[in-house]
């Protein structure tokens, strides 16, 4: 089996007869200089230096906690050990079987050895990391011999922009089976990017966290929100007085064009403090705090100021982790790494702009502007100059020195159309031209400008009716739906109510500056069996007014809005159970599915422990 590598050490030509990516590197392994006889000592960690190293790849170490067990799990053999990688190709964790962890030691295969190929040769972690691409090395494929009783198969661990941030690697002894073990490989480097990706979402709502803590303070001050591109993205009514003019005209604007100077304001006989960053990060004033992430990437600051850069906690992130929801973030995980339009479909609540605004953080366009527009909200003639933007004097009553569009403030980032169904035929003609030639025109203008925007629409309207209709174009909605979303609606995704809850509960005690209250778990049951045609924005409503004249510490089923109250009190209670025992076997049997009946992993996969699991199995009657 190793005699084409034989042939290639005695410097005889086997490129036919060897895979192109094995044989390159190959080659590249001769022009290291890697001894092919014997493995090599160097490039090995002392212990602490290993462990700083393992301290500066934190991020990475702990989106793989939960994932080298799962994938050695789902191995289904003790034979393999599951290895992650840094980007300089030093292994930093490993987890596996005891006895083959041992004889891989002894070629060097475990935590505080470097495998780049400059070192090992050909091999899975260094030649994935070299060609940034999934590879399986088996046996004699290695260029050092006495690696050739190893099989590897390796996946580099990517961050949005597709840079190597490390690999997971499989070893095992030599299996026939390669694409499965490679697919394994890939799933597990895939799911620690999407943990990785989280976390820096943790990081940045840290950020926001702080922000809406100060917000709440400032409620009765001017209250500015400025995104990290210098756009104004919301502003309250006191602020919006204090410069003269209304809200609408405000938000959507970069700081810049509504502020002429970065020095404290008089108006109206008050004192306007703004402190702001320009668009490189410099700081203009002094008073802030920079906020970083773990990896030391600036997110924003934060201050103590009458108007500060801050953010709302609901605009920016998903709750829920039922399997409903896990499905639908993962696609959304997709979608965020492509380029294209968007078609998101789903009832009015259901949560449309925050999945919007999350696959804008997760995509490429994180750095680039979020712009907004709800085509139901405005009067048909007003659509296309807030899409558009127009020069100074293109119609009566036009701004003087003109306004850009929507599409121009999102330049190189996202623009997010809701109820898209709305917009009149007009406006869909030009925004079609738009998305064709990717240029914008201000209203009354002879020029264009080139843009680079993501579009995202969403619409709470059955679009293909639409354009049966002829109130739809065709052309048009064949341009938004190359990539579809369906969100689902509460009712389908009740496991989420008691996430939903907490959430909206610590939201709104916040807000009213209360003690955090407590929920009586009676009310959960009321909860799950209402049907809530206004999906999650009408719990949020429920919860708010609950909250708001709560009698005690604790919000029972007599602080339950009348409506939802008085509708189930004729029915038992109980009989909300029945759905919710189904919905947890659904759970439960999809999870085992998932795994292949594995009990350990299904239970990982649905948060809970072991023993648990077991217990709801026994109780639902589930067998494997």
């Amino acid at each position: 089996m190793d005699n084409q590598w034989k042939r290639f050490i005695k410097g005889e030509s086997v490129e036919s007869e060897v895979t192109p990516t094995i044989y390159r590197s190959w080659q590249r392994s001769l022009e290291y200089h890697v001894d092919h006889t014997l493995v090599s000592n160097q490039d090995i960690l002392t212990t602490s230096r290993l462990s700083e190293r393992r301290d500066s790849q934190e991020s990475l170490i702990r989106a793989s906690e939960p994932v080298l067990p799962y994938i050695f799990n789902l191995l289904g053999s003790n034979n393999y050990t599951v290895l992650l990688g840094d980007n300089d190709g030093y292994i930093i964790e490993a987890v596996g079987d005891t006895h083959f962890m041992s004889k891989a030691q002894k070629v060097n295969l475990s935590p505080g050895a470097s495998w780049r190929e400059e070192i090992r040769g050909t091999n899975a972690i260094g030649t994935a990391l070299r060609d940034n691409s999934p590879i399986s090395v088996f046996g004699w494929e290695h260029f050092v011999h006495d690696n050739h009783f190893l099989a590897c198969w390796a996946a580099p661990i990517q961050n949005s922009q597709g840079i190597p941030l490390g690999v997971l690697d499989i070893s095992g002894e030599a299996n026939p089976d390669r694409q499965k073990i490679l697919n394994i490989a890939m799933m597990g480097a895939s799911m620690i990017e999407k943990n990785l990706r989280l976390f820096e979402l943790e990081n940045q709502l840290k950020f926001y966290q702080e922000g809406s803590k100060l917000a709440s303070s400032l409620l009765q001050q001017g209250f500015l929100a400025i995104d990290h591109n210098g756009i104004i993205t919301n502003i309250n009514a006191y602020g919006a007085g204090l410069l003269g003019r209304r809200q609408e005209e405000i938000i959507g604007q970069p700081a810049g064009d509504v502020f002429s100077t970065p020095k404290g304001w008089m108006l109206n006989g008050h004192s306007l403090n703004l402190h702001l960053k320009d668009r490189s990060g410099k700081e203009i004033t002094s008073h802030l705090n920079q906020v970083v992430n773990n990896s030391g990437k600036t997110l924003g600051a934060v201050g103590t100021l009458n108007i500060s850069k801050a953010t709302s906690l609901s605009n920016t992130m998903w709750i829920g982790n039922s399997v409903l929801s896990q499905r639908m973030l993962a696609r959304v995980s997709k979608i965020a790494s492509t380029r294209s339009s968007v078609l998101i479909n789903g009832e009015s609540g259901t949560g449309k702009e925050i999945i919007s605004r999350t696959i804008h953080q997760l995509s490429s366009r994180s750095e680039g502007p979020f712009v907004a527009l709800n085509c139901a909200s405005l009067p048909a003639t007003l659509i296309e100059s807030e899409l558009f933007g127009y020069v100074d004097g293109a119609f009566t009553g036009a701004r003087r020195g003109g306004k850009p569009g929507k599409f121009e403030l999102a330049n190189n980032g996202t623009i997010f159309l809701d109820e898209i169904g709305d917009m009149p035929l007009n406006v869909q003609v030009a925004l079609l031209r738009v998305l064709q030639e990717k240029e914008v025109s201000r209203i009354g203008d002879t020029k264009a400008l080139k843009i680079d925007v993501r579009v995202i629409a969403a619409t709470h309207k059955d679009l293909s009716v639409l354009v049966t209709e002829e109130k739809f174009r065709l052309d048009l909605y064949y341009r938004l739906k190359v990539i579809t979303l369906e969100l689902p609606p509460l009712r389908e995704r009740t496991e989420d109510i008691p996430d939903l809850v907490r959430y909206f509960i610590d939201k709104t005690c916040n807000s009213l500056e209360l003690p955090l209250l407590g929920i009586q778990e009676e009310v959960f049951s009321y909860l799950s069996s209402h049907s809530w045609p206004g999906n999650v924005r009408e719990l949020e409503n429920c919860i708010e007014s609950m909250v708001a004249l709560a009698e005690g510490p604790v919000l029972t089923v007599e602080d339950l809005p009348d409506e939802i109250r008085q509708s189930l009190q004729n029915k038992s209670v109980t009989k909300a159970e029945p759905l919710l025992n189904q919905q947890t076997k659904q759970a439960i049997l999809y999870a085992l599915n998932q795994t292949n009946g594995k009990i350990a992993p299904a239970a990982k996969l649905l948060g809970i422990g072991r023993n648990t699991l077991y217990r709801k199995m026994k109780d639902l009657g589930v067998n494997i």
